[in-house]
Order: structure tokens, then C-alpha cells, then sequence
């Protein structure tokens, strides 16, 4: 043992080996705690999106299509930040690990921890408008996931299963407006008994998205129109006062 001492010692001053400075260590921990923590967030910016997406989601709009329920779920499930907020996940795991502590917990007992964080952490950012923008940016800027957001177009553009989506265009009066479709066609939309779901204002340029029935070509009767999606197109109560728009241009017609 005596000579196993010696030679590790005559090693150390033939090669010159020094020992790291204290802040070495210091700073890789910290760098490592930061790793983790960002992990953390960028895995609850993910479940807040997906928590976005899955509560403005129509479940009940299957009952206008020939899919399933089952098929209709499939379509509506958040896959891409799921496994995003699954891949951040393994990152903190990774990084909790490397912490000096790490190694003494169960390996599923933080991956649980880690999963329960970010949906935490999700469910925080769902009551800001952090989501919505995140993910309106993501559609802006970012091509595949915008093709990876086209079932709502095929959803939508439906109108022989009462189902169409577009843009205002016109406001022709308090019972018609002109739209443009999600494929450019320009449809007049009859609103006189219209439900004017989430108790938005109509306007120029608003996207909508509109259940009722074919009348004839180019003309669609409106059983129900909603904002096309989230808090974005809806009106916010201020201090119990009436609802109001900030985009609006006009009221719902009567």
C-alpha cells in the first residue's frame, strides 16, 4: 500500500499534476444548475403551448365530420411540443445528474420530478399570453411547423359538412360580411341568426371559423362563427364592464 502511495506521489510530481482552483468546481456546478433550470423552463414553455392548444381546441366539432372521435383526437394532440417538452426533459435529467448530488435518487423518480416541473411550470405560463405568441411566432416564422398545423385547414375547410374558415373581408351589413376562405375563395356569409360564440366583435381582417350551411354558391348561412383561435380574438372583461374588442370596428349584429 506504502508503495502504491509512493509511486502515485512520485507521479504526480513527475508529470506536474496541480489541483483545480475552487472556483473551477464552483462554476461548473453553477453552469450545470443553469443547464438544468433552462431545461426546465424551455420544457414548461412547451407544456403551456400544448395546454393552449389542447383547451382552444373544438372537441365537439367531430360531430360535423365523418372521423371518429378517436380520429379527431389524433388530430388535435400537440405531438410536436410534447416531445419537446419530453426531450427538454431528458436534458434536465442529464444535467441533474451531473449535479455533486445526483446520482443518490432514482433515475424514474426524477424523470417524474422533471415531467411534474414543466407541467407546473406550463400551467403557469397558460395564464399569460406567452403560449399563444410563442406558437404565433413558431406558424410566422418556422415553415414545417406551419405545415404541421395544416389539420386545422382540412378540418375546417369543410363546407359540404358545414364547416368553413377565413377572413373577413367586408362588412356588408348587420347580417351579412364577406369572407376570404383559407383556399382564396370570397364567400358572403349570412350572420341574421348567427351565435357569436366567445362574445367577440366582428371586424375587417378577423380570422374566423364558421358552422352552418351551404345556401348556394359562394353564399353560407352561419349557425355559430368562433375566433380562430385563442384569447387573441376574444374580448377580455375589465373590471366587470362591458365586453369590448380592442380591434373592433363595428357591433355584432343583431
Amino acid at each position: 500500500m506504502k508503495d502504491v502511495s509512493k509511486n502515485a506521489l512520485q507521479k504526480i510530481k513527475q508529470e506536474k499534476v496541480r489541483p483545480y482552483p475552487k472556483w473551477h468546481f464552483v462554476f461548473k456546478r453553477s453552469v450545470i444548475w443553469t443547464l438544468f433550470c433552462f431545461s426546465i423552463l424551455t420544457g414548461s414553455i412547451a407544456a403551456g403551448i400544448a395546454i393552449f392548444q389542447l383547451k382552444s381546441a373544438e372537441w365537439d366539432i367531430y360531430k360535423h365530420l365523418s372521423h371518429s372521435f378517436l380520429e379527431c383526437t389524433l388530430l388535435i394532440i400537440p405531438y410536436f411540443w410534447l416531445f419537446f417538452m419530453i426531450g427538454f426533459t431528458g436534458f434536465a435529467y442529464y444535467y441533474f445528474r451531473s449535479t455533486g448530488q445526483g446520482y443518490k435518487y432514482n433515475t424514474l423518480w426524477v424523470v417524474l420530478g422533471s415531467i411534474v416541473l414543466s407541467i407546473i411550470g406550463g400551467g403557469i405560463l397558460f395564464t399569460t399570453e406567452a403560449p399563444e405568441k410563442i406558437e404565433t411566432i413558431f406558424e410566422d416564422e418556422v415553415p414545417f411547423y406551419r405545415m404541421m398545423q395544416n389539420y386545422k385547414q382540412k378540418i375546417w375547410m369543410s363546407p359540404e359538412q358545414g364547416l368553413l374558415a377565413g377572413k373577413i373581408t367586408k362588412i356588408i351589413s348587420k347580417q351579412k360580411m364577406q369572407i376570404k376562405d383559407l383556399h382564396g375563395n370570397m364567400w358572403v356569409i349570412d350572420t341574421a341568426a348567427t351565435t357569436w360564440r366567445g362574445r367577440f366583435l366582428p371586424a375587417e381582417n378577423l380570422r374566423i371559423k364558421i358552422l352552418g350551411n351551404i345556401k348556394c354558391k359562394s353564399q353560407f348561412i352561419a349557425n355559430e362563427i368562433r375566433p380562430w383561435k385563442g384569447r387573441r380574438d376574444k374580448c377580455r372583461m375589465h373590471h366587470k364592464k362591458r365586453c369590448e374588442c380592442k380591434n373592433a370596428r363595428q357591433m355584432v349584429p343583431e
